[in-house]
């Protein structure tokens, strides 16, 4: 059995096989035909006509990933077809795929609800077609994963199952923060935060703007975080306050990562998502989180865990 360990994270899709992690924007545009791309690179969801990824390059966005109805949306479909298109696995008989969806979106009936919905799809990626029919399919809570690949890489076995385990995931939008008592997800625990690395990012961006009249990317946001200046074109970028932009939103984050973790009380605090590279080394916490191996990847690796220990047991 093939299993797909797939984050579709509102900055990059993550995907993990077993053996390599597959990653690309989380950006889904209208498919024209005058646009210049073949067929071949078109996600097919019913009868619209979608440009995926890195694909999308080039032309307009269109879909904000972030709205509350993305999940479970063509748009969100066909990024995860463009996820299964890049895994090479076209023929999903009896593999397992396994999702996350936002924490406070997520009960077991909605995930149950979702999953129809992706099996009922026609989906095409290129010349071939996506049939999840016959696919297992689970849908688990954003954040879950960073908790099961930690579990998994710390070697403390069984014994998760005594403890109450917060997890936060800081993400390219969002903050999610979880908590996982004796081994069971608790809902009524579940936060979410538009508090992700992007506000940080943009603010910067903002003060390039201002200063130079020039607008940068996010990526080439990250360059100020990582080293307060930017080389572009022969050309140094500078912002004087670029530490107290940082300074202030990493104050933010860890008022609202202190709060969460002071209202639970917990035994292990885990930390994970793209952000925590980032932001290690500002953020100051009141009590310890222990980052995840691969922060980056991690919900990625977790789902796929939770599909070989889940449905791997059922193929012996």
């Amino acid at each position: 059995m093939m299993c797909l360990g797939i984050d579709i994270g509102f900055g990059f899709t993550k995907v993990y096989d077993g053996t390599n992690i597959v990653s690309f924007p989380t950006i889904v545009s209208n498919a024209i035909d005058s646009a210049g791309f073949s067929e071949k690179s078109c996600i097919v969801v019913d009868d619209e006509k979608f440009y995926v990824g890195d694909d999308v390059r080039g032309q307009e966005k269109w879909y904000d990933a972030r709205t509350s109805d993305f999940v479970g949306s063509s748009q969100w479909s066909a990024l995860l077809a463009q996820a299964i298109k890049a895994c090479s696995l076209p023929n999903m008989y009896k593999n397992a795929l396994i999702l996350g969806i936002p924490a406070e979106q997520y009960d077991k009936g909605k995930a149950a609800e979702l999953v129809e919905v992706i099996k009922r799809r026609y989906v095409h990626a290129g010349n071939d077609r996506i049939d999840l029919d016959y696919a297992y399919i689970s849908i688990v809570p954003q954040a879950f994963g960073i908790f099961l690949k930690y579990m998994n890489d710390s070697g403390i076995g069984s014994d998760y199952k005594t403890m109450v385990i917060s997890v936060a995931d800081i993400g390219f939008h969002t903050i999610d923060l979880i908590t996982v008592d004796k081994g069971k997800y608790v809902d009524d625990y579940a936060n979410s935060f538009p508090m992700g690395v992007s506000v940080l990012l943009d603010e910067i961006r903002r003060e390039v703007n201002k200063k130079y009249r020039y607008f940068i990317s996010r990526e080439d946001a990250i360059q100020f975080i990582q080293n307060s200046r930017l080389e572009w074109l022969g050309e140094t970028f500078e912002i004087k306050n670029v530490e107290n932009i940082i300074k202030k939103y990493a104050a933010n984050v860890a008022t609202i990562i202190n709060n969460y973790m002071e209202g639970h009380r917990f035994d292990i605090g885990i930390a994970g998502g793209g952000g925590v590279q980032l932001l290690r080394s500002v953020v100051k916490l009141k009590k310890k989180l222990s980052a995840v191996s691969d922060p980056a990847a991690a919900n990625a690796i977790g789902y796929w865990y939770y599909g070989m220990e889940k449905y791997g047991k059922e193929q012996r």
